[in-house]
């Protein structure tokens, strides 16, 4: 009989550390020069956020969940992980969900807790995520850009939804949180460095949800 609790988490990868970081080294460069494209456009919709433009800002951050689910999700990580196509079909429904909910604008603004700190998970996505690559012992070939991999796109999505919400976003939270448990649970089976990242996004929003209620 097998026993599960012999299980580590390494053993249920269907990849090496290797393989994974060559996976986001080839595809950062077969994408350039869309890195740059995807930040500026992660900044424009940042100082959008700030304003509250929310049928605006809600919208391009869609785009940024299809095309993660596209161009890495479905071509390229579902080979190696066969779990990432269910994935992509998560992502393209958050994409929808982001853009129904982008018809309820107005309403009072959110509370400043929430507000700030919403808008500071949209900058660790869009600034700090880049930089865990080297601060990980890996090469700048791998940074992990908003619009194109899922980490910093989640982060920046979930700092957006609770800078522009008055009333906690209930309907857009599972499929972001979800994907940073698994993401994280990825990563710390890789033993990769930056496996703190997506737990921190978790209790960074949880966090700004009870705040703001109070």
């Amino acid at each position: 009989m097998v026993i599960w609790t012999t299980y580590d988490l390494a053993d249920f990868l269907m990849f090496s550390p290797r393989v994974y970081v060559r996976l986001v080294e080839s595809y950062n460069q077969a994408v350039w020069p869309l890195q740059v494209v995807f930040i500026a456009g992660g900044l424009l919709a940042l100082v959008l956020a700030m304003t509250r433009n929310r049928a605006i800002v809600l919208p391009a951050l869609a785009v940024a969940w299809v095309f993660c689910a596209w161009q890495l999700l479905w071509a390229r990580y579902a080979v190696i992980n066969w779990p990432a196509s269910y994935a992509a079909a998560a992502f393209l429904l958050q994409a929808g969900l982001l853009i129904v909910s982008s018809r309820w604008a107005g309403g009072p603004a959110p509370q400043a807790k929430r507000y700030y700190g919403g808008i500071g998970l949209m900058l660790f996505g869009l600034v700090a995520y880049p930089l865990l690559a080297p601060l990980a012992g890996r090469s700048l070939a791998s940074a992990e850009v908003f619009g194109l991999m899922p980490d910093p796109t989640v982060a920046t999505t979930l700092g957006g939804v609770l800078a522009l919400s008055p009333k906690p976003p209930w309907l857009l939270l599972p499929i972001p949180l979800l994907w940073c448990a698994f993401s994280g649970l990825t990563l710390w089976a890789l033993q990769d460095a930056g496996a703190w990242a997506p737990f921190a996004t978790i209790v960074a929003t949880l966090t700004l949800l009870l705040a703001g209620d109070r």
